[in-house]
């Protein structure tokens, strides 16, 4: 028959744990990109700006600002 082990764990909350050693990064340096990844990064870029225009544009636009004036 075989033996049967018990594992048990202790759960301790982070408020009462020890505070540990971050990491340290001072002399990393800039990271390398490949070039798929410099153009997906450049590609979202462009997308985040073009949301921003036009959110900004619909917000203007509900507000009046561009509204044809009666004279």
């Amino acid at each position: 028959m075989a033996a049967t082990t018990t594992h048990q764990f202790l759960v301790i909350h982070p408020l009462d744990d020890a505070p540990e050693q971050k990491v340290d990064t001072e002399g990393l340096g800039p990271m390398p990109m490949t070039r798929s990844v410099r153009y997906s990064l450049f590609s979202l870029r462009a997308y985040l700006i073009v949301m921003v225009l036009m959110v900004t544009y619909h917000v203007a636009d509900l507000a009046g600002v561009f509204a044809k004036h009666a004279h």
